[in-house]
């Protein structure tokens, strides 16, 4: 069964207390992935058709020309 947040929360903060020198390396490997997956995902819908427009409903983008990448 899987931890409430709650409880991954706690666990996570007894981690920072009994690593101080090591769980900023955790947590920047955690935070670099996410970049990383998002980077992935957008690359993948900028190959679709349509893709450049699909972002820009996503993210609700109404002046697009300030978004070089989405021309």
């Amino acid at each position: 069964m899987r931890e409430s947040h709650n409880e991954q929360i706690e666990r996570w903060a007894q981690f920072v207390k009994e690593n101080p020198g090591e769980w900023q390396r955790h947590h920047t490997k955690f935070i670099n992935a996410i970049f990383q997956q998002h980077k992935e995902v957008m690359e993948r819908i900028l190959k679709e058709k349509g893709g450049k427009e699909k972002i820009r409903k996503m993210y609700r983008i109404t002046n697009w020309k300030a978004h070089p990448s989405l021309r």
